[in-house]
């Protein structure tokens, strides 16, 4: 475990400097950012940035507190002034009038406190730290190193101080049979009890894995299955891989058990390190108990199957691929995949840093559901974008060359709620306008290589890159198409790739792609899957580029965890 989180700790650290030398590596040039920038502030496409924030009016100071305070410590205490109930702590009695008033506070095993209160001003603040009713419990257990727990928290075997009501006790060790009782703490009494466990018989009470498929040629640990028993005292036992025709192919000694739960991992090859063909296998677990000559059995089943893919992919632009560029993939039922990801430019007195918090599931046989939110933190605004998105895979390649294909539905938004004349964003930073979109991604696979194609059409009630002279967006049913395309390379831990998306004019006035001047987007990445770990690293290349005279590129990296 020291180990991961060592391995952990050096990629973040790699993460974090190659973000950071990639970012010192950016670069921009004409006015794209500076357009981009002012837009997202909300006031129009045109101009550079200042050298420092817009003002803006001072926010009207929050009214001051008026009357009586009551603030206790816990929290929800009942508060009765003068003999009346008033309400629960805190508590602020506005109409009181002024002059003495007897406070008095009550809680469910706490001591009643009272007190008086001169109030003579428009605001007074009176706090009380309530005494807890504590009571004790004197216990001895057999054997000495049971856990015993009461309401869930841990405590140890001797005399214990304890809040005063009901709790449930529980007394467990391997090897023995639970034990588990009511009982009641009541103040200024000790409660007495001796517990001796009674030798459980020895049974297999769950043996599972995770997943019911697993493609043994996903890097890393992702490819591995894990595999799950649950034991109720010492004993041995062995696993046995069987295929389709009941012959072993694997076997393997397990360790002796010292703790109720086992867990164990298998590469998916046979007893001679050969990989395993596509099939249902059988996982078959044989156990007995020391000193018992009875032998336990389990079995459960798993598939092989090498179309369960699962690899580290961006959600940049609102859905699962690349950057840019959408792939037809989709996740097998019960995976996910959580990455945040965050670039950085700056030019002069002002920055832009887009960051995303992203998350993607396998919910079927053919359908992966990914979502993401993001800031666009800048020296101007700090807006926000977030998405949705369903991906439906209508063709799969059965090897490792052909093509995919999928439908992907996405609705988003990009909202600056505090810039002046504030609303949905004009720009596109992360080529995830807000409205709905229809796509259809294209996906060749030739071995290691992918390439990526994705065509789709987006509706808004919003023109992009278009202001009203008053900073407002300019709104309006309108529609355009995006182009996105890229191209990755697999190579077994490691992934790289590059992308790029482009839109056309508000249809139908024109499907001309890369029209000036509205900025198309290119990036590039790469993705390492940390050995012996589901953490991933990435360092991406992200920006606009309208021409030669005007773009602007920034870096940065983040973490994943898949699974």
């Amino acid at each position: 475990m020291k180990t991961k989180c060592a391995r952990a700790l050096a990629a973040l650290a790699l993460c974090v400097a190659a973000g950071l030398l990639l970012s010192s590596c950016a670069t921009s040039k004409g006015a794209t950012l500076g357009k981009v920038m002012a837009a997202e502030a909300g006031g129009g496409t045109g101009g550079n940035p200042p050298s420092k924030p817009s003002e803006r009016p001072a926010p009207n100071p929050p009214e001051s507190k008026q009357g009586l305070e009551i603030v206790t410590d816990p929290d929800n205490a009942e508060v009765w002034i003068d003999g009346a109930f008033r309400g629960l702590s805190p508590y602020i009695a506005e109409d009181l009038p002024r002059g003495w008033h007897k406070i008095m506070l009550r809680k469910t095993g706490y001591y009643e406190t009272s007190g008086w209160a001169d109030f003579e001003s428009d605001y007074m603040l009176y706090q009380a730290s309530l005494v807890q009713m504590i009571g004790y419990l004197q216990i001895s257990v057999s054997p000495q190193n049971s856990i015993v727990s009461v309401g869930g928290q841990e405590i140890s075997p001797g005399l214990n101080t304890l809040a005063v009501g009901d709790y449930l006790l529980r007394v467990r060790s391997f090897g023995y049979s639970d034990y588990q009782e009511s009982i009641t703490i009541q103040e200024k009494s000790v409660t007495t009890l001796s517990v001796s466990l009674q030798p459980a018989e020895f049974s297999i009470s769950s043996f599972s894995v995770p997943k019911p498929g697993i493609n043994p040629d996903n890097p890393g640990l992702l490819g591995v299955l894990d595999v799950n028993l649950f034991v109720t005292g010492p004993g041995t036992g062995e696993l046995r891989i069987l295929n389709e025709g009941s012959v072993e192919v694997f076997s393997k000694a397990l360790p002796e058990f010292t703790a109720w739960d086992q867990s164990f991992s298998w590469n998916v090859r046979d007893s001679s390190g050969n990989a395993l063909p596509d099939g249902t296998y059988t996982l078959a677990v044989k156990a007995q108990g020391d000193g018992s000559e009875t032998q336990i059995e389990r079995e459960t089943a798993i598939r092989v199957d090498r179309t369960l893919k699962i690899a580290p992919r961006s959600m940049w632009s609102g859905s699962a691929g690349l950057l840019y560029a959408p792939v037809a993939e989709v996740l097998p039922a019960g995976d996910f995949q959580v990455s945040f990801l965050g670039a950085g430019i700056a030019a002069g007195a002002a920055f832009q840093a887009p960051v995303q918090l992203g998350a993607r599931i396998g919910v079927g046989e053919s359908i992966e559901v990914d979502a993401s939110a993001g800031l666009i933190i800048s020296s101007l605004a700090t807006p926000f974008a977030a998405s949705v998105s369903a991906k439906w895979n209508l063709l799969s390649p059965h090897g490792s060359y052909g093509t995919s294909t999928a439908v992907l539905a996405k609705l988003a938004v990009q909202y600056n709620p505090s810039a002046p004349g504030g609303g949905v964003l004009m720009t596109d930073t992360f080529a995830n306008f807000t409205g709905l979109s229809i796509e259809m991604p294209f996906q060749l696979t030739l071995g290691a290589m992918n390439l990526m194609l994705s065509a789709g059409a987006t509706g808004s009630l919003w023109y992009p890159y278009r202001v009203n002279p008053d900073n407002t967006p300019t709104q309006g049913a309108v529609g355009w198409l995006y182009l996105r395309g890229g191209a990755m390379l697999e190579a077994g831990s490691l992934m790289v790739g590059i992308s790029a998306s482009t839109r056309t004019e508000p249809l139908p006035g024109g499907i001309a792609f890369l029209s000036s001047p509205i900025p198309f987007q290119l990036g590039a990445e790469a993705h390492w899957l940390i050995p012996g770990t589901r953490l991933l690293v990435t360092v991406m290349l992200a920006g606009e580029y309208e021409d030669s005279d005007n773009y602007y590129f920034m870096g940065g990296g983040g973490l994943s965890f898949l699974y």
